[in-house]
């Protein structure tokens, strides 16, 4: 089978690392659509770029139902079990619903770095403190990576208007500290890590080639009743600096990497009233990965703050237009939901 005819479950179904050639056509293709988006749902940034918010929602126009994604760290089968789950109300698969242009799919960020196995961290760092930077362990986890990573690029070129990823804390492929980001280091040090391998199995072009990926994603996103960005917001932005996001380091750090009580006023009500008008932002909610919860859900921010990544489950929301959001049946367990044949 030729690298070049995978799809998306092919991507989803790697058992071995791809090759060069293979990653780096896909990045390229996904970073000319990305930085080919059309204005109407993305606005232009102040150097005629496409910006770093999405305005997903026109009246008496463009109106869909979003799934928001919580973090994905390196799980396929996560990706693969939400393209097979039936949203109930469309009676579709989100594979079909993508397909048909009836959703729209709004992923929090935050695809790489396997966070259910601490134990295969401590076996790459043995690895890595023997000189071996693309050993057993690494290439276990590079698969994983790169499967995810692969699948979502080639969501995002095959259902460009409707499949958005957004930048999180984890897309820093460079393991930077610069522009809103930081090196990251959880159970090791996987962010050097990562970026050794990359260089060493691959090489130095490649890795920065992924990094402008990185850089042309979004950050926030909002539709009739919603916004989503990966984290908390740490400050009340204007619509300006959310669209400008990449100039002001502080409004990229303060959408990625706010921690759970480091905010001490509200942000999300008076980014809500900004973006969707202080009528609409009265029904409405907003969404966001990052900080682990250990239910379904956890409320901060009055209730208007939802945050919805727990590591350990594999749901997905649904938040309909016209609808208020039920806590019970629009937070989808993707696992155990039907799936048509």
């Amino acid at each position: 089978m030729s690298d070049f005819k995978l799809d998306v479950e092919e991507c989803l179904a790697l058992q071995e690392l791809p090759s060069y050639e293979f990653i780096s056509s896909l990045v390229q293709k996904v970073c000319y659509t990305l930085a080919n988006e059309d204005e109407s749902y993305r606005p232009l940034n102040c150097v005629g770029q496409p910006g770093s918010l999405l305005k997903l929602y026109e009246e008496d126009a463009r109106c869909l139902p979003v799934v928001i994604v919580p973090d994905i760290h390196s799980r396929p089968d996560f990706i693969q079990n939400i393209l097979n789950c039936t949203l109930p109300k469309l009676k579709l698969t989100v594979k079909q619903a993508l397909e048909q242009k009836k959703i729209d799919l709004v992923c929090v960020g935050d695809a790489v770095h396997t966070e259910l196995s601490s134990l295969r961290w401590k076996l790459i760092s043995a690895e890595f403190d023997g000189g071996i930077h693309t050993g057993h362990y690494m290439q276990d986890e590079m698969i994983a990576t790169l499967s995810t990573l692969c699948a979502l690029m080639t969501l995002k070129i095959r259902y460009p208007e409707n499949f958005h990823f957004l930048k999180g804390n984890h897309e820093n492929i460079l393991n930077s500290s610069l522009g809103g980001d930081y090196a990251f280091y959880k159970y090791a040090d996987e962010g050097e890590m990562v970026k050794r391998f990359i260089v060493e199995y691959y090489d130095e072009k490649l890795l920065n080639l992924i990094s402008q990926y990185e850089n042309l994603l979004p950050l926030i996103a909002y539709g009739k009743n919603y916004v989503v960005s990966h984290a908390e917001p740490a400050e009340a932005f204007t619509t300006e600096q959310l669209i400008d996001a990449r100039f002001e380091d502080s409004v990229v750090e303060g959408l990625i990497w706010t921690r759970n009580g480091q905010v001490k006023k509200s942000t999300v009500v008076p980014i809500m009233n900004e973006l969707l008008g202080k009528k609409a932002a009265k029904k409405a909610l907003y969404f966001s990965g990052h900080r682990p919860v250990k239910e379904s859900y956890a409320l901060r921010q009055d209730g208007k703050l939802v945050q919805i990544h727990n590591p350990h489950k594999q749901n997905i929301v649904l938040v309909e237009p016209d609808s208020n959001f039920d806590f019970e049946k629009d937070i989808i367990n993707t696992k155990g939901a039907k799936k048509n044949a």
